[in-house]
């Protein structure tokens, strides 16, 4: 007789429930507590439009000047 015949068939094991769990309530209720989330990045985008209008104002008036005259050797 072979060992298949011999030995006994091990029963599968019961499928575990699935077990669902409701949100808590401080999860549930919390919201967005800035009324305002884009200010900061509209605020670093005008600062950073004023620094390079200046920059770029500061090396056309060198350019200005030099051409003028003004800074002639």
């Amino acid at each position: 007789m072979s060992t298949a015949v011999v030995e006994r068939i091990a029963e599968q094991p019961k499928k575990a429930d699935l077990v669902l769990l409701s949100p808590s309530p401080s999860v549930a209720e919390k919201t967005w507590e800035d009324p305002h989330p884009l200010l900061p990045i509209f605020i670093a985008g005008a600062i950073s439009l004023i620094l390079s209008v200046a920059f770029i104002g500061s090396i056309l008036a060198w350019l200005a000047l030099r051409h003028s005259g003004v800074m002639a050797p």
